[in-house]
This record gives C-alpha cells, sequence and structure tokens, in this order.
C-alpha cells in the first residue's frame, strides 16, 4: 500500500470519525469551542495512541491536513441542522472509519516492525481509541463498555485480525487490505441492524435478584427497615443501581416541612376537643 492511499484513508477515517464525535457534543448541546475539541479528540485520538505506542512523531502535528479534517467535521455538524436530523449518518460513517482504522493502525504497526498479534491489538485500539477520548471528554460511557450498545470492538478485532494473517501469508496488498477494511465495516452494520451484543454475566443479576427476594448474600445482613440506605432514593432494575442526586434536596424540604406542620396540628386539637365539650 503507497503513502499516498494510506494518508488518503487515514483523512476520511479521521473526518468520519469527527462527525461522530461533533454529533455527540451537539446532543450533549456543548458550544462550538467544545464541538471542536470533542471532534478532535474523536478524530486523532486513536492516531496519536498508535504513534505514543510505535514512538513515532504523531503525524496530527506534522500534517496540516489531519486537524483540519476534525475542524470542518465539526463545523460541518454544528451549523448543518438538515445533517443533525439524520442520526444514521453519522452511526453509518462511524462504521466505516472503524473499519478503515482497524486495517490502517495495524498496517502501520506492521510496517514498523511489530509482530502479527500486537500489531492487530494496536489497530483495534487505533479503532477505537477517538471514541474511548471523546467519550471521556464528554462524560459518556464508551459504547464498547456498555452491555446495552450493539458489537463496535468485535468488528474491529475481526478486520484487524484479517490483516494480520493476511501479512502472516503474504498476501497483504490493496486489495485485500480494503476487503478486510469492508468485513469490519459490514459486521458493524450488521450488529447495528439486527441488535448483535455480547452475552452479560447473570451472576451479580442473580445475586442481586436473591437479595430482593429475602434470600440475601452470604456474610451480609440485610439492611434493616428505616436504615439511610432504604430512605435514598435508589432506582434499582436487573442491570443497574442509580442514585438520583438530585432528589435528595428536595425529600429533605419535603420532611422538614412535615416535621413543621406536625406541631401546629397536635397544638390545634385541644381547641377542637374543647369547642366539643
Amino acid at each position: 500500500m503507497t503513502s499516498t492511499t494510506q494518508y488518503v484513508l487515514d483523512l476520511l477515517g479521521i473526518f468520519a470519525f469527527a462527525l461522530s464525535g461533533a454529533h455527540l457534543s451537539v446532543r450533549k448541546d456543548f458550544d462550538l469551542f467544545g464541538t471542536v475539541v470533542v471532534a478532535e479528540a474523536s478524530g486523532l485520538g486513536g492516531g496519536l495512541m498508535r504513534d505514543l505506542v510505535l514512538d513515532v512523531p504523531a503525524i496530527a502535528f506534522t500534517d496540516p491536513g489531519y486537524p483540519l479534517a476534525p475542524l470542518a467535521a465539526a463545523l460541518l455538524t454544528y451549523f448543518g441542522k438538515p445533517l443533525q436530523r439524520e442520526p444514521y449518518l453519522f452511526h453509518f460513517l462511524d462504521a466505516m472509519a472503524l473499519g478503515l482504522f482497524c486495517a490502517t493502525g495495524t498496517i502501520k504497526a506492521l510496517q514498523h516492525g511489530m509482530p502479527v498479534v500486537p500489531a492487530a491489538a494496536l489497530g483495534v485500539s487505533t479503532a477505537v481509541g477517538g471514541g474511548l477520548l471523546a467519550c471521556v471528554v464528554s462524560r459518556e460511557l464508551p459504547p464498547i463498555m456498555r452491555w446495552d450498545a450493539d458489537l463496535y470492538a468485535v468488528p474491529a478485532m475481526v478486520g484487524a485480525t484479517a490483516v494480520a494473517v493476511l501479512h502472516g501469508i503474504g498476501s497483504l496488498n490493496v486489495v485485500t487490505a480494503t476487503l478486510a477494511a469492508t468485513g469490519a465495516f459490514g459486521l458493524r452494520l450488521l450488529a447495528m441492524h439486527f441488535r448483535w451484543r455480547l452475552p452479560r454475566s447473570t451472576a451479580w443479576r442473580a445475586e442481586s435478584g436473591r437479595t430482593r427476594a429475602g434470600v440475601g448474600v452470604p456474610g451480609q445482613q440485610r439492611t434493616p427497615p428505616g436504615s439511610v440506605s432504604q430512605q435514598l432514593p435508589f432506582h434499582h432494575n436487573d442491570d443497574t443501581l442509580r442514585l438520583r442526586l438530585s432528589d435528595l434536596p428536595r425529600q429533605a424540604s419535603l420532611k422538614q416541612r412535615g416535621q413543621a406542620r406536625q406541631p401546629a396540628r397536635h397544638q390545634a386539637e385541644p381547641h377542637r376537643l374543647g369547642r366539643r365539650r
């Protein structure tokens, strides 16, 4: 693969990832500067991680085309209101960038003499690193960490492994690398369409179900009635345990109001009894 081809693929992947990051920032109501920051992090984060591991100068700071691509994506998303009404387009482009980066990241690692297995791992990191960094900046749980998200890292692993295997058998070229990237891209699209997800562990949910049923956990005592943990506004289901801190001041104020009304009610009762007599 020539350097020109890889450069064009890098710019396409950076632009597509930056569009996805900019869409995330617009949904979270960031301003223009915040949108540009998240777009730059999403587009360049994976490449920066790859270059740091390879101990080479980061191309994001040596070629002006790399930071300009996320900037253009951020401006297009921020001011393009018709584009914001098509969320599926951002998912489509993000899947395309995932396939591109898992292939180009693995290829660059192989070009710098990295063994096959670490090169494939670095290709996966290149593909998912930008999205991870963008989610961290936006205080969003990354999709690869969520049980309710469709397969994301698995397609990148498939594409990077295919590139590494092709290199190992001496069949890696532009055509086969494109096929590997296309395979990862297609797998990601199928996962989004059919809602393919990795299985979750049932240990925690079964344990929490026994606790709710009164069985409890061996070695632990059940929470006594009226304790602080029962008074907190927990929202519990089979999968998550969330605490809404915004409800605490409201409940405290309601409790104070109730305590303030109780003496007034007790003071009024003798007068009512006197009138009855």
